[in-house]
């Protein structure tokens, strides 16, 4: 596995596109800049007529760029949702891949300090799975361990002999001394020394669970299509008990589909790898993927942090086609169970996506891909734009003074905010259109409809999740725009374990995490309280972030998640009809051995 280049010639395409990607991503690109141009119309046309004050062009400014990226999403959803509907795409489920392969695959789960018999406990449903299937001689599970707490490696050397005992398929353990590479050098390590004896690879985070039938489709999926070297599948969300984590699952599964096809669509084999619930070509992988360490020190320097996004970038550039399996079932994966979860692991996206930039002048990429980065990049610069863009509207309504008493909210220049009811009233639709449309597919199909519990238990889920999406939207753009600040300044997000269950989040750390958030949100208040209209227009944004402490602590709440069930509120189909590789993760690994004879084992 060769160290690559971060510039070199980019290799022919293996894959044939029966449909030119060209004509695809000119449609794309430029519905969302007619959709864009007619956003912006209104507040142009509004500061145009009295001529513009230095806020105003700031506000446009900053409007543009924010507007390109909601666009560019609600057009990709839109022709996602379209796909799916006419059942026009040319996407494939589990039941369309017949046969077996009689390649051998290793399963590989990646892990780093974490709850060890909660990991062996997924293993141990996926290997009694393939058993049932008769699949267990073709599959081989590989515990990449780059723990470096004792106590938890002790933990997982004799989790490691009870799997390699009882276990139907092959069980294999290597803990490393020397964390280098971090999880990318982890897998690059076993390609080195293991991965010649496999045709494929299926990559598992310490949180992923794949059902029997996906693990047999995807290896017989590639020895159909001798062109990919990547096939990516869609993690749908399971086991959340919190609050939180249940309505992110549930948003997943809700526009998980639409948003996703939408991208297969324009991105056809020029796709992105996750890192996790995907299979690969090894042989190509090893040959293409090896990382370069980036010039200078962290965080733009040093060893690239999201290094899937860029291993996907040189198999294509290499010729090889990576491409998304947005219909396959049975790919799942946990979601955080806290805000503040969610928070520590995008802080590290955050730093990986931005460090990414430094890739944008490199050869034989090509242009997608590098607006493929820009793009991830966006992702995390919008939450400052958008701080900025609301700081711009605040002090517009500032500059032009209290009104006088007596005189009604909406008079003056606040009536005018009134004619930018268009372009609020399309930005509200293109944020909230996608999870309406998924809501939509599913109300209209029976069958879905009843694995999610029926169609209230779909309307009550899609208005929970909206109304948690809205309240929360401020205090994560607070926390992107921190994240932004810490990665532009030069501190590193280090290497930790996520915390993947947990019990209602102290107050003590809520506090922690959010006092900042409701000091801004109080001094915001303070500023607006004379101002009867600026109350109102900002009081959803004020709300999250005043009340920010509580509302992290209550979201965590397992309590406040199990009553939420009870109500038939952000039920998915996991939960009304189990599966049987996830009911089986309901029990964790029981090592009945001594510590002794792991160490020996290890």
């Amino acid at each position: 596995m060769p160290t690559q280049r971060a510039s070199q010639p980019a290799q022919e395409p293996r894959w044939f596109e029966y449909t030119p990607m060209w004509m695809r991503r000119t449609a794309l690109f430029t519905a969302t800049f007619v959709l864009t141009i007619a956003a912006f119309m209104a507040p142009f046309d509004l500061f145009a007529g009295e001529g513009f004050t230095w806020i105003e062009v700031v506000a446009l400014v900053l409007f543009g760029p924010l507007f390109i990226g909601i666009s560019c999403w609600f057009c990709s959803a839109l022709a996602g949702f379209f796909l799916l509907a006419t059942r026009r795409g040319d996407f494939f489920k589990v039941e369309d891949i017949v046969g077996v392969s009689n390649q051998r695959t290793a399963l590989l789960a990646v892990v780093r300090n974490e709850d060890v018999a909660a990991v062996y406990a997924r293993l141990r449903a996926m290997d009694n799975a393939l058993a049932r299937k008769g699949l267990s001689s073709q599959f081989d599970f590989f515990v990449l361990s780059d723990t470096n707490k004792e106590l938890v490696a002790a933990q997982e050397g004799i989790a490691a002999v009870n799997a390699a005992a009882t276990g139907k398929s092959s069980f294999f353990y290597r803990r490393r001394s020397a964390n280098i590479g971090r999880k990318s050098g982890n897998v690059a390590d076993w390609v080195r020394n293991f991965g010649g004896a496999y045709e494929y690879m299926i990559v598992l985070d310490a949180d992923s669970l794949m059902s029997a039938e996906l693990l047999q489709a995807l290896p017989t999926y590639m020895d159909a299509r001798q062109d990919l070297g990547v096939l990516q599948t869609i993690p749908m969300g399971f086991g959340g008990d919190t609050l939180f984590s249940r309505h992110m699952q549930f948003g997943i599964r809700l526009y998980g589909r639409v948003a996703s096809a939408g991208v297969a669509w324009w991105t056809g084999a020029e796709g992105l790898y996750w890192g996790h619930n995907a299979i690969l070509r090894t042989r190509a992988f090893a040959e293409t993927a090896g990382l370069p360490r980036l010039q200078g020190a962290p965080p733009f320097g040093g060893e690239i942090l999201s290094h899937d996004v860029i291993e996907s970038m040189f198999m294509r550039r290499a010729g090889w086609g990576v491409e998304m399996a947005p219909l396959l079932d049975g790919s799942f994966e946990q979601c955080p169970p806290t805000l503040v979860d969610e928070a520590i692991r995008d802080r590290r996206w955050c730093q990986g996506n931005l460090q990414h930039l430094g890739l944008m002048r490199a050869e034989g990429l090509g242009w997608l891909a590098k607006v493929q980065i820009a793009m991830a990049a966006m992702v995390y610069f919008a939450a400052p734009l958008w701080l900025a863009f609301l700081s711009a509207g605040i002090a517009l309504r500032l500059e032009q003074g209290a009104p006088e008493p007596g005189e009604p909210w909406f008079s003056g220049r606040a009536e005018q905010l009134l004619e930018l009811h268009w372009s609020i009233v399309l930005t509200v639709v293109m944020l909230f259109g996608p999870k309406i449309m998924g809501a939509f597919l599913i109300l209209t199909r029976p069958e879905e409809r009843r694995a999610f519990g029926g169609g209230y238990a779909v309307i009550a889920g899609l208005l929970g999740e909206l109304v948690m999406s809205a309240v929360l939207a401020p205090m994560r753009m607070l926390f992107t725009c921190r994240a932004v600040a810490e990665t532009v300044l030069g501190f590193d997000s280090g290497w930790n374990s996520q915390r993947r269950s947990a019990e209602a989040a102290p107050w003590t750390e809520a506090w922690r995490a959010c006092w900042w958030h409701t000091a801004i949100g109080v001094f915001v208040l303070a500023l607006a309280a004379p101002y009867s209209d600026l109350v109102i227009w900002t009081a959803p944004i004020l709300f999250g972030l005043v009340f920010s402490v509580p509302l992290t602590v209550f979201t965590s709440s397992a309590q406040a998640g199990f009553m939420a069930a009870r109500a038939g509120v952000f039920l998915t189909p996991e939960e009304v009809a189990p599966a049987a590789v996830l009911a089986a993760d309901a029990g964790r690994a029981d090592p009945a051995v001594t510590p002794e004879q792991a160490a020996s084992y290890a």
